[in-house]
């Protein structure tokens, strides 16, 4: 029997999503945070804050300023310091721990979601001054 190539699916049973790539994209920027914060022989805070928001971008997509990037470091510096350190204690096997991938999409989601409030505070900010200027 010949495989049935039309369907009354709105959508070719070949162009689904099956909705792995979500998952295979996260693991993909996971891999690539564990590379950076590996990578570095001597760490220091600044580098496991850039690997951490250099992730939160991959993961949600959003750049970032520089004003965002010392606030952030101040209100969540301790949890970017611990993820870096367990990913660090794990070693080569970092990639294939669920839980520090757990770990690294909250903070990454943590960080993009109060950056990204803080730039819209910052543009309302302005137009009301910008406003109140006329």
């Amino acid at each position: 029997m010949p495989p049935i190539t039309t369907t009354s699916a709105p959508t070719s049973p070949q162009r689904r999503r099956s909705g792995r790539e979500g998952p295979r994209e996260l693991t993909a920027a996971f891999r690539r945070y564990v590379e950076r914060v590996q990578g570095v022989q001597d760490p220091t805070s600044q580098d496991n804050l850039e690997a951490a928001l250099v992730l939160a971008q991959e993961i949600m997509g959003h750049r970032r300023g520089a004003a965002v990037d010392a606030s952030l470091a101040e209100a969540y510096g301790g949890s970017i310091c611990q993820l870096a350190k367990a990913v660090r204690l794990a070693g080569r096997g970092a990639v294939a721990h669920p839980a520090l991938l757990a770990r690294a999409i909250v903070l990454a989601r943590t960080l993009e979601r109060t950056g990204a409030g803080r730039r819209s505070g910052d543009r309302t900010r302005a137009r009301e001054l910008a406003g109140s200027a006329r």
